[in-house]
């Protein structure tokens, strides 16, 4: 009988933190993490997500070094060619050549993570590591691992 007190006591606990996580995330800001069956996550917004093809249309420089892509860091930037297409499932699209691969989006020091990875045979191999600085629904800003480059898709 304790036991069974004692079993019924922490799955209360346990599950706890996950709905009040679940409803903390349907009533937060813009951007949230959510997990998915398969052990991905995804980035959503209250409109919209990163999940659906996007397409590089500039690299530009972070000059001053902020993380911030600035007006005139924009105006120097240059085309690019570089294909995503993120999948509810984790699975993705990666580069023109549209090799097949995975995703998945984690919260790493108060910042939003994209690892992409590439399915080569039976094993993936990873393909970037990003910073996700903005996603709306018609634009996806990354900045490149090292915080040197931004890497701006237009959701096609």
């Amino acid at each position: 009988m304790i036991n069974m007190l004692l079993v019924g006591l922490f799955i209360s606990l346990v599950q706890s933190p996950f709905s009040q996580n679940a409803s903390e995330t349907q009533n937060s800001g813009s951007i949230a993490i959510h997990p998915i069956a398969t052990d991905h996550h995804l980035l959503t917004s209250q409109v919209d997500g990163i999940i659906g093809s996007w397409s590089l249309v500039m690299q530009a420089f972070d000059d001053n070094s902020n993380g911030k892509l600035d007006d005139n860091e924009r105006k120097k930037g240059s085309g690019g060619r570089h294909f995503y297409q993120f999948n509810a499932d984790g699975t993705c699209l990666i580069h023109t050549l549209k090799l097949k691969g995975s995703y998945e989006l984690k919260k790493e020091a108060g910042r939003e993570r994209l690892y992409t990875y590439i399915k080569d045979g039976g094993t993936q191999t990873r393909e970037n590591a990003w910073y996700v600085i903005s996603v709306s629904k018609t634009e996806l800003i990354l900045l490149s691992q090292d915080k040197y480059a931004f890497w701006i898709y237009k959701r096609v």
